[in-house]
């Protein structure tokens, strides 16, 4: 999402952030109960690309799921709430801490035994495909 500026007064900072009309996909995909192959694939895509785009900056965002998918009221996708990522500098970093929404998480991230940052946000990204064309996540946390 694309932030236009920031500021304090008292006892908040403000963020002037653009506007995303369509909600997020959580709701979109509640109201349909499903999405049909060619909506989910279209959707699908952009998330992809998102995600590519974030990963050559070497930002890995670690909390993807239905809600952080926003659509503008065009349709297309903005990725959010990066409140959990990490800059990595080294790709074949492995890393311990646990953090994400436990239905979406990989399973080696729950294992303890270390897990890539990149490979574990390609598998909630499937497990948000799984839920648009199921309506449900394949593993209830």
């Amino acid at each position: 999402m694309r932030l236009y500026e920031s500021f304090e007064i008292d006892s908040h900072i403000v963020y002037v952030m653009e506007v995303c009309g369509g909600g997020d996909l959580l709701t979109f995909v509640r109201r349909r109960r499903k999405l049909n192959e060619d909506q989910a694939k279209f959707i699908f895509r952009q998330i992809i690309n998102g995600l590519k785009y974030v990963h050559s900056k070497g930002v890995l965002h670690r909390d993807i799921k239905l809600d952080n998918i926003l659509l503008t009221s065009e349709g297309d996708v903005k990725i959010c709430d990066f409140g959990v990522s990490k800059i990595v500098q080294n790709k074949n970093l492995v890393m311990e801490d646990q953090c994400g929404t436990p239905a979406y998480i990989a399973p080696e991230v729950f294992s303890g035994k270390g897990y890539k940052g990149f490979q574990s946000d390609i598998w909630s990204a499937g497990v948000v495909l799984y839920a648009m064309l199921l309506g449900t996540v394949p593993f209830k946390a």
